[in-house]
């Protein structure tokens, strides 16, 4: 596993691989196909290395697994000289539409035209990825999307929206103060306060990393407010894109999800019946990363079956 802050867009961005680092493009002899993982909210991609790890294990050694975080979700360490843009160009740099054209950018940069591309969303990154589809030079080099609990329509409809909409957005500015304050506390004893604090809560240990991410202020006031956006962009499902597109979508469908309950499933089966779509029978949650990396890992794994 490798991990690195990249600037392409002129902004810094978290990536984190399996296989070969993304400088050194792919194999010249093996497979030309890589697996590119889009992350939902938080885009902190540390989230996704077991998930990264279990997935590359199912994968020919040749193929590499890249995660892509989104911008600004995690802030560049203090010993490299670059910044992040002012939140004052959200727009341009940190906006729903910023983040697609941020993958889109990526991909362009850093995979070859000849490569096969797989590329994995979990929760708003499923609803990037079919976004991504729209520009034709990509769409027509991908093999398969896999979309996992997808958030692609009625967002603020659902049970977590409303919960995110009428309580957790009103009090976005506290828990953005109290992160203030927390990033004045020794890394001792944040470290210390987060291993103590959030195994209650279901995020085992080895994810204290990027918790500390998500707990910079300025990295938590980006993830909300990326939230509050999906709140007012993410609605009517789009059908004719995921018409033009079905032999290439891949959807997995929790049976007990906040963010995207089975209706939703039913709702895309009975208007796509072709689509491949699975509904969890296991209880996963949303939050896999935090439970079930391994098992995801393995699950997506074969699915891509390149083996």
């Amino acid at each position: 596993m490798q991990k690195a802050m990249l600037k392409w867009n002129g902004v810094p961005t978290q990536v984190v691989t399996a296989g070969r680092w993304i400088e050194e493009g792919l194999s010249p002899t093996g497979k030309r196909d890589v697996v590119i993982v889009v992350t939902g909210n938080p885009g902190i991609a540390e989230f996704y290395e077991e998930f990264t790890k279990s997935l590359k294990s199912r994968l020919p050694s040749e193929v590499p697994v890249w995660v892509i975080g989104h911008t600004g979700h995690v802030q560049p360490p203090s010993n490299l000289a670059i910044t992040m843009p002012s939140v004052s160009n959200w727009e341009e740099n940190y906006s729903l539409t910023a983040q697609v054209k941020h993958k889109v950018d990526f991909i362009k940069k850093y995979v070859p035209e000849d490569a096969r591309l797989h590329l994995i969303g979990h929760s708003i990154g499923a609803w990037m990825i079919l976004n991504i589809l729209k520009d034709d030079s990509i769409c027509k080099r991908v093999s398969k999307c896999y979309l996992l609990f997808p958030t692609i329509e009625q967002m603020a409809e659902t049970k977590n929206g409303w919960f995110f909409t009428r309580i957790v957005s009103r009090i976005a500015f506290l828990l953005i103060f109290l992160s203030y304050i927390f990033s004045f506390f020794p890394k001792f004893l944040q470290r210390l306060l987060i291993t103590a604090f959030f195994p209650i809560h279901g995020v085992p240990g080895s994810h204290n990393e990027a918790v500390l991410h998500l707990l910079n202020p300025k990295s938590l006031r980006n993830v909300l407010k990326l939230a509050k956006e999906e709140m007012k962009t993410v609605k009517q499902r789009d059908d004719p894109l995921i018409t033009r597109n079905i032999d290439k979508l891949w959807f997995y469908y929790g049976n007990c999800d906040g963010w995207v309950p089975v209706k939703f499933y039913h709702d895309l089966k009975a208007k796509h019946p072709e689509a491949r779509a699975q509904l969890c029978k296991q209880g996963y949650y949303h939050s896999f990363v935090l439970k079930h990396s391994r098992e995801f890992g393995k699950l997506v794994g074969e699915a891509i079956n390149l083996n």
